[in-house]
């Protein structure tokens, strides 16, 4: 009988120390079902501090009258013209843009050749500030692989914070970190998926594409 009463109270506490354990909280409502393409997917956690050690890099002095127009910090995404889960990118940064661009300048850096990039932001409707080939640069320098993916710059043209896709959490912290954290009402970020979400490999442009800034 010893024995039996020993092995329940060891059964009770062993289930008593997992409802306990810290992160085991009873699930709540699932924001984040599952991406609407398959080419888009959650970004791997890996990737936060893989691209965050792009943090304390700097904007090349060469593209901070690009990057850095006016003085204010700026918010970058990177998109690849050859893809669709680009165009679903540049449709939810539009949606969000035009309150963004109260507290920063916003500037979408698109790989591919001119003509793909023009024929992008035409589809798209996108009326971001579009770095073209020399968005390659930063993207190599960061680490950036694929697109989705956001940074936050500083005016002095230092790299503050990289996500590796879009998402509510990631404009949550965007604003908070441009001291609003009041920017973007719920409702305004319903277009955007709940978990980071990144897309297609970002492709370099032909080396003999024009290069810079077009609207």
């Amino acid at each position: 009988m010893r024995a039996f009463w020993t092995f329940a109270i060891m059964i009770l506490a062993g289930t008593g120390w997992r409802a306990l354990r810290p992160g085991q909280a009873e699930p709540g409502a699932v924001e984040h079902p599952g991406p609407p393409r398959s080419s888009l997917h959650p970004a791997p956690p890996d990737d936060f501090a893989r691209l965050n050690r792009a943090t304390g890099c700097r904007v090349p002095d060469d593209m901070k009258a690009s990057v850095l127009p006016d003085g204010r910090p700026a918010v970058l995404v990177f998109l690849s013209a050859d893809c669709g889960c680009s165009r679903e990118f540049a449709h939810m940064f539009a949606t969000l843009e035009p309150r963004l661009s109260t507290r920063a300048s916003c500037l979408a850096v698109i790989t591919g050749g001119k003509a793909e990039v023009d024929e992008f932001v035409h589809a798209t409707g996108l009326d971001t500030e579009v770095l073209s080939r020399e968005g390659a640069r930063l993207a190599a320098a960061w680490g950036v692989e694929k697109a989705g993916v956001m940074a936050l710059v500083q005016p002095d043209g230092l790299v503050e914070a990289v996500w590796p896709g879009i998402s509510r959490q990631g404009f949550r912290d965007i604003a908070a970190r441009l001291g609003a954290p009041d920017l973007f009402p719920e409702d305004t970020l319903s277009v955007l998926p709940g978990a980071a979400t990144a897309g297609c490999p970002l492709h370099s442009p032909p080396s003999d594409s024009p290069q810079g800034v077009s609207r």
